[in-house]
């Protein structure tokens, strides 16, 4: 069993949503029914979130990395390789949208500035434009990693 980080400029929208997908639990783009979608609460510790285990048992997490995803994967991928692990025990899927970086900007409102209506109001419009390029990707992973 290994596990398995969606990796994107927060851990709540773009790469929840990639991983609902990957587990096959997202049903007519309603992103709200996901549990912690656009939680900012969750994306601001900094700690992996768990999605669930697929049918293989591996252990599924999204995990935001800030402006630069690349420098983020490489940082993990290195940490792994340092502590004697490798890509059998964790594989790190990127997942980079048009607008993420605007999705990493909005975590940045204030609350009492309407920052929870705009986050999840500009989240749908952006990945529901993003979604089959999103299906796309996952599609192409799954592929990549049943050989």
């Amino acid at each position: 069993m290994m596990k398995i980080i969606f990796l994107g400029t927060t851990g709540v929208h773009h790469s929840l949503v990639a991983a609902n997908i990957y587990l096959e639990r997202l049903q007519d783009n309603d992103f709200e029914m996901l549990e912690g979608y656009a939680d900012l609460e969750k994306d601001n510790s900094g700690f992996p979130i768990y999605v669930a285990q697929d049918e293989q048992g591996n252990q599924v997490y999204t995990l935001g990395a800030g402006k630069n995803i690349r420098i983020g994967k490489k940082t993990i991928e290195e940490l792994v390789t340092v502590l004697g692990y490798s890509s059998r025990d964790l594989l790190v899927k990127p997942i980079s949208i048009k607008g993420d970086n605007i999705l990493y900007f909005l975590g940045k409102i204030p609350r009492l500035m309407g920052g929870a209506y705009l986050n999840l109001f500009i989240s749908n419009y952006i990945l529901n434009k993003e979604i089959s390029y999103i299906e796309k990707e996952i599609a192409e992973f799954k592929i990549s990693i049943s050989h």
